[in-house]
């Protein structure tokens, strides 16, 4: 099994299918870039958090993180694509059919950012009519549209990002993390090199523009955001001094205002640490942040009327460098992606506190580097 994993990258994925309807076992696609770079698919039981076996879903896609339509069944990989004129290897991304009940994925679209390699993670809109990217290396965000099938159109709206901060890691801008507001025409990323959240408009399908941008603590390196399902809070890990950044967010005037900034780990911890991941549940009660160094998760419950957080509990991911955590979209389930000790294993979420409990089972990977469920 070991041979057949190598270099894996898991993603749960979710799209719009009522709580009601869904599934007691849900399907995960499974990323791996390495040798052969390929995405496999299994399954996760919600009741017990037991991984079943693994097949091979699609074969020579190099990717490192994936996200899935929020209304088709469609499944996007972000890439390394030749460009059109020059024949550059640039970034790119991937659309393929999901077939849940077979577990495979077929193929339907591809197309180059045309930034540089790099590209780092990605989001869908609320309505699924874009999509946005990010790359570390490149400098640049951008949006792409979105067929009414799901597959993606050529014509891109880039944003270059400007600047540097203080750290040996800032020397430019590295944009990480991506996330769509609710009207699904502003992108909110993360940029880990100028310690900016930039605030994007996608003004039309060619054009993408900064309105405002939050600034965090020279050297705290935003790293990943998430919105609160309400809309009216962005949460902003930072990687570089692991610290949970609450920003208010004002939908009409596109801005951001910063709220609290709460620290990861424990006040007596003396090793070295970078955060990861800032996942916020569906209900919007709680929030979850991955430590890697540390090995844990903080749990956080948050208030509804301020958007503030107020820590639960660490609870230790059982693996080294959780790169990546995830919940299933019932929010009944947790995984944490272990990169360095090649393991992703389940939690259950306590409804009433947020708390996760160990649930005994964990899948074997090499290098699993994010998580997420198909219903």
């Amino acid at each position: 099994m070991s041979t057949v994993l190598k270099c894996i990258c898991l993603a749960i994925l979710s799209y719009a299918i009522p709580c009601g309807a869904l599934r007691a076992d849900q399907r995960l696609f499974i990323a791996s870039p390495g040798q052969p770079a390929v995405i496999y698919s299994c399954s996760l039981t919600l009741e017990s958090g037991e991984f079943g076996p693994l097949q091979v879903a699609a074969e020579n896609v190099h990717t490192e993180f994936l996200v899935v339509h929020p209304k088709l069944p469609v499944l996007y990989a972000i890439t390394n694509e030749t460009a059109p004129g020059d024949q550059s290897v640039r970034g790119g991304v991937r659309a393929y059919r999901i077939h849940r009940d077979t577990g495979k994925l077929e193929e339907i679209s591809r197309v180059s950012t045309q930034e540089s390699q790099g590209t780092t993670h990605l989001a869908v809109n609320s309505s699924g009519t874009a999509l946005g990217v990010c790359h570390y290396n490149g400098r640049g965000s951008c949006v792409l549209s979105l067929n009414p099938d799901g597959s993606l159109q050529k014509e891109i709206a880039l944003y270059v990002h400007q600047g540097k901060s203080v750290t040996d890691r800032q020397d430019k801008p590295h944009p990480h993390g991506v996330a769509f507001d609710l009207s699904g025409t502003v992108l909110c990323v993360a940029d880990l090199g100028n310690d900016h959240v930039e605030v994007l408009h996608l003004r039309s399908k060619s054009e993408l523009v900064r309105t405002s941008f939050w600034s965090a603590k020279p050297g705290a390196g935003p790293r990943h955001v998430s919105f609160h399902p309400g809309g009216k809070w962005l949460y902003s890990i930072n990687e570089l001094d692991s610290t949970l950044a609450v920003l208010a967010y004002d939908a009409a005037k596109r801005q951001l205002t910063e709220a609290d900034v709460v620290k990861t780990l424990p006040d007596d911890f003396q090793g070295e640490n970078t955060t990861s991941e800032v996942v916020v549940h569906p209900d919007g009660k709680f929030l979850f942040a991955a430590n890697r160094g540390h090995d844990s998760t903080a749990v956080f419950a948050i208030d509804n009327a301020t958007g503030r957080v107020r820590f639960v509990e660490r609870e230790p991911t059982q693996g080294k460098h959780p790169r990546f955590v995830g919940l299933d979209p019932t929010g009944k389930v947790y995984l944490a992606a272990n990169r360095f000790s090649g393991n992703v294993v389940s939690f259950h979420v306590d409804d009433h506190t947020g708390m996760l409990t160990p649930s005994g089972h964990k899948l074997i990977v090499a290098e699993p580097m994010c998580v997420a469920f198909v219903p």
